[in-house]
């Protein structure tokens, strides 16, 4: 793990100054570097106002995956997210002699800034590298998996899309659930669940109402 670690942490001394700006987009300066296309656009001294604003945002989740392209056929093509960031940069373990290449993509919802979902190919290119071969593991609701969770007013639109996405097995249809509200009262959810093409868990969701608090 540590020579893992080691590895990525070389990987960054080597990024163009633009990348890594965007690899630690947490940080107000590094706002600018992340600013979302055509419509959605947003000024760059907006997003570092945003940034801000708040003693502590949680700015987005990275998921370590074996192939973007495939990864993007669900969360660009999909479920809808846009891709904001799409960068490649290379160089040569000093160790090993042997050669990398790393991409990264952003993609955001609605929001440019917060909740953006990442997606990381630490050897991109490389198709038989040992960490592309494991097996996806598939282990459900445990200690040490997360759940990523979209809400959305599209799922009936979407979910045919998403079952024929490559990779995808689904864990639970679209199923009404109720949930206790923050303060009383009950949230109904339509709730599906599935396994991306890595294994992580994602739940695809659409309130359908939330009663007053009791």
């Amino acid at each position: 793990m540590i020579k893992g670690i080691r590895k990525f942490a070389r990987r960054l001394i080597v990024l163009p100054a633009s990348a890594l700006m965007v690899t630690f987009a947490g940080c107000a300066s590094a706002a600018p570097e992340i600013q979302p296309r055509a419509a959605s656009q947003v000024a760059a001294n907006d997003l570092i106002a945003q940034a801000g604003e708040e003693p502590l945002t949680l700015r987005r989740q990275t998921l370590i995956v074996r192939d973007i392209d495939a990864s993007l056929a669900l969360y660009r093509d999909a479920i809808g997210m846009e891709v904001i960031y799409d960068n490649t940069w290379s160089g040569t373990n000093a160790e090993s002699g042997e050669e990398w290449t790393t991409r990264l993509v952003f993609l955001k919802a609605s929001d440019p800034f917060i909740g953006v979902l990442g997606l990381l190919d630490d050897e991109a290119g490389n198709p038989d590298h040992p960490s592309k071969l494991a097996p996806v593991r598939k282990e459900g609701f445990i200690p040490g998996k997360t759940v990523t969770l979209f809400n959305t007013t599209e799922l009936e639109q979407r979910w045919p899309a998403i079952v024929a996405t490559p990779g995808v097995e689904i864990i639970r249809g679209p199923t009404i659930r109720e949930y206790p509200g923050y303060g009383g009262g009950t949230i109904t959810v339509l709730v599906s669940i599935f396994y991306d093409p890595d294994g992580f868990i994602i739940e695809f969701n659409q309130p359908v109402s939330a009663a007053p608090a009791r």
